[in-house]
């Protein structure tokens, strides 16, 4: 599969479904950890679950009521074993909607609030910056076309880079405590730098020995002193030291948000890209929207309708990379669980091998089998209303959302 996604942790979820055969109809889904798990066992248990069937695991730390490093750690052994990535979204960073962005001074202010910000995320029992490789973020609602002038996102790429150091220094600081104590029979690791763990900006000349020996020993492995982890089946390990930003796009039907704001939204997705993954919504835009850029995106809302001001905010910014894909991560509606049957659910798919399934996994097949239905019904009934060619840019990735158990 193709990907010309700039942030390595998109990057790894397009070319997943190649490797990871166990993905419900070989979509890169994202599971939600629904708000009835309050307890690091129980979360777990169904991330291991679920882990050989999923790109990605959204976890609500705020909901867990033990939670502590071991829950990380464990967690960050999961993800290792089963190749996903974590996601942390109890915790929406920029809470302040639209205060980052204004176009008046208010330094002290702004000041103020980035460090609250930037201390969300990087500090406090929960930190998702030392573990998580995707968290979530209310765009600053800059002008579209003045993406330079925010502040908050250039803020949290600085404070997760840090957090990322942090962690390789960790690692090196392991990995030479156990160099203390050579063991003739292990081979030299080698120091070639790692092909999928870390940003671009992580070079050899910017992180230097700790990151090159990250190919070898993981985040996981190194800190919690776990035993040797790679994913089974030839699967390529998830990017551990890679953070991203997913921003939360609001509804173009009964919102409070005004259209600029949700046009800055997908401005500043493009101009980040490095940083930001993409966007995340509510809305069902997997089975309903029948585009395939932003520029689309931009001018149809979550039921197949064009908004009022279609693509005229974003057509002409100087952001659209025409070349870069970005990921839509959009919820599959709850109730599409209606009728679920458990016995018919395994034999969704025909396959027998479903049969030992547990109950969640079974529940995911169940779900993304009919929202596949739905979106192959959806676009056979309309087909693709951008025949003109004339909204092009970025292209969107989707992946679909799953609320379990």
């Amino acid at each position: 599969m193709e990907s010309s996604a700039v942030n390595p942790i998109l990057d790894y979820i397009q070319k997943l479904p190649l490797y990871k055969k166990g993905l419900p109809c070989g979509q890169s889904v994202c599971v939600m950890v629904s708000h009835h798990i309050t307890h690091t066992a129980d979360l777990i248990q169904l991330a291991a679950e679920l882990g050989p069937h999923i790109a990605v695991f959204q976890v609500q730390a705020d909901f867990i009521e033990d939670w502590s490093q071991d829950s990380i750690d464990q967690l960050t052994y999961q993800a290792k074993k089963h190749a996903f990535i974590l996601w942390e979204s109890s915790r929406v960073l920029n809470v302040t909607v639209n205060v980052m962005g204004r176009g008046y001074p208010q330094q002290g202010t702004c000041s103020a609030l980035g460090d609250m910000i930037r201390t969300k995320y990087t500090s406090g029992l929960i930190k998702p910056a030392a573990w998580a490789g995707m968290s979530t973020c209310w765009a600053a609602g800059v002008p579209y076309d003045q993406q330079e002038k925010d502040l908050l996102l250039p803020s949290l790429r600085k404070a997760a880079r840090q957090a990322v150091a942090t962690t390789a220094k960790t690692i090196q600081t392991e990995i030479s405590a156990e160099q203390s104590e050579p063991t003739p029979e292990e081979p030299e690791p080698s120091l070639s730098p790692p092909s999928t763990n870390g940003w671009h900006e992580f070079s050899n000349d910017t992180m230097g020995y700790a990151l090159r020996k990250s190919s070898t020993i993981s985040v996981t492995e190194s800190v919690t002193m776990q035993p040797h982890v790679q994913p089974d089946d030839g699967i390529p390990p998830p990017p551990l030291l890679a953070r991203g930003m997913a921003l939360l796009l609001p509804g173009s039907i009964n919102t409070a948000f005004t259209p600029e704001y949700r046009q800055s939204t997908l401005a500043a997705t493009c101009a980040n890209a490095d940083f930001v993954i993409g966007i995340t919504t509510s809305e069902p835009f997997f089975h309903n929207y029948r585009g395939n850029t932003l520029l689309e995106l931009a001018s149809e809302d979550g039921h197949g309708s064009f908004t009022s001001d279609g693509d005229c905010f974003l057509k002409y910014s100087p952001y659209m990379d025409m070349d870069m894909s970005l990921g839509l991560f959009s919820l599959i509606p709850p109730d599409l669980m209606q009728d679920y049957d458990e016995d018919l659910a395994r034999t969704t798919n025909g396959d027998s091998s479903h049969e030992s399934q547990s109950p969640c996994a079974a529940k995911l097949y169940y779900m993304m089998d009919r929202a596949m239905k739905l979106r192959d019904a959806n676009r056979k009934e309309h087909g693709n209303v951008y025949e003109s060619g004339d909204l092009t840019g970025p292209t969107m990735y989707h992946v679909p959302i799953v609320v379990l158990p």
